[in-house]
């Protein structure tokens, strides 16, 4: 009885030992891949923002917002996967703010709708970053994406300040602002027809 207990016991241990063996090879593949990972990602990891205008550095120095969003994107994770993956969390938190926030002669729907696919795509990257398997191949086509995005912002940006530079013909002025509904719109004359409509009912 005793011998078969001692086996027994002996097994028991046997496997257990086995179990952790595969365990700490599995966690050490873990650890080589993610360190592959880490590397590739770092390669790739290169966000560029292009010289603007004096113009709009002047009023991108203005927008906070923006300047911390390009901080942010600026600084490449030194240490490990973790790192990157925080650092996509922060860049989709400061991107939800860029719309929210954007100067009054830029609040055009051009830029707006180019400030949203930047955010789409900095979204993407948090999602792929944050996979259990990450995509290298997806992020390695998704970086150059947000560095077009970035750069067909700063071409938006200039061509405002190109096209308000340009000369208004004469009547040019009259004729947009008599093309303007809102702007033409008496909001006293709006009220007093909609109580007047009230009481007809």
């Amino acid at each position: 009885m005793k011998v078969f207990l001692y086996s027994l016991s002996l097994l028991v241990l046997t496997l257990i030992s086995c179990e952790n063996e595969n365990q700490q090879l599995e966690a050490q593949k873990v650890a080589q891949k993610n360190e592959a990972v880490f590397k590739n990602i770092s390669k790739m990891w290169q966000f560029n923002f292009p010289t603007p205008r004096p113009e709009v550095a002047t009023t991108l120095d203005r927008w906070n917002e923006w300047r911390q969003f390009e901080i942010e994107m600026l600084q490449k994770p030194q240490s490990t996967l973790s790192a990157f993956q925080m650092k996509t969390k922060n860049l989709s938190k400061k991107a939800d703010t860029l719309a929210l926030t954007v100067p009054f002669e830029y609040n055009k729907p051009q830029i707006l709708s180019r400030i949203t696919t930047l955010n789409t795509k900095l979204k993407s990257l948090e999602t792929f970053m944050n996979l259990r398997v990450i995509p290298e191949q997806r992020i390695a086509k998704l970086i150059p994406e947000i560095n077009e995005e970035i750069k067909g912002l700063y071409k938006q940006w200039d061509e405002i300040i190109i096209k308000k530079a340009i000369p208004k013909e004469i009547g040019e002025e009259l004729m947009l602002q008599a093309l303007d509904t809102t702007r033409n719109a008496n909001p006293d004359e709006m009220r007093k027809k909609m109580e007047i409509s009230d009481k007809i009912k």
